[in-house]
């Protein structure tokens, strides 16, 4: 099992480039874009990182979206405006070092817990993600991510709501 060393923001300093996840696109995205777009305000990504070498194990990149309400099941689309803000879970990726060590998990529950308190003071109706494939949607399923049916990009989300009810309140 890994020891890491607790949550914390991307730093310009950290080596993005040794980090590899398996898969090309989030590494490159990781390595070319999660700085800038840190210092652009655009999105912020947390990392955690070996408590020995220091390597990147994880990243996690949060930011504010919104979604159409006719994307939403149809139970939650009523007395709501058309846009519904939510959080976007943009990456979520651990090295290949650290997979199957729980890294992901850790990350995903930073990203939950953050959202529901910041929800205590920004509104917002759910935690939404876009899996890119079926393996990471059953990764999301298991923490109470559904579909969103009408969605076309096949989008998942988790009502802030239910978080807090499963205890991601707690401080």
């Amino acid at each position: 099992m890994a020891r890491l060393k607790p949550p914390r923001p991307l730093d310009g300093a950290d080596d993005r480039e040794a980090f590899d996840c398996g898969r090309d696109s989030m590494n490159q995205w990781f390595r070319r874009h999660a700085w800038r777009n840190q210092q652009l305000g655009i999105s912020r990504t947390t990392v955690l990182c070996d408590t020995e070498t220091g390597a990147i194990a994880g990243y996690v990149t949060l930011s504010m979206g919104q979604i159409e309400r006719e994307f939403l099941p149809k139970a939650a689309q009523r007395n709501t405006p058309d846009t519904i803000p939510i959080f976007l879970l943009g990456q979520l990726a651990v090295d290949r070092r650290f997979q199957r060590t729980g890294v992901a998990r850790s990350l995903l529950f930073y990203a939950l817990k953050t959202s529901v308190l910041v929800s205590r003071q920004v509104g917002c109706f759910g935690v939404l993600t876009h899996p890119l494939d079926e393996e990471a949607r059953g990764f999301y399923r298991r923490f109470g991510f559904e579909d969103l049916p009408h969605d076309p990009r096949r989008s998942m989300i988790v009502r802030v709501k239910d978080l807090e009810r499963n205890g991601f309140a707690a401080d």
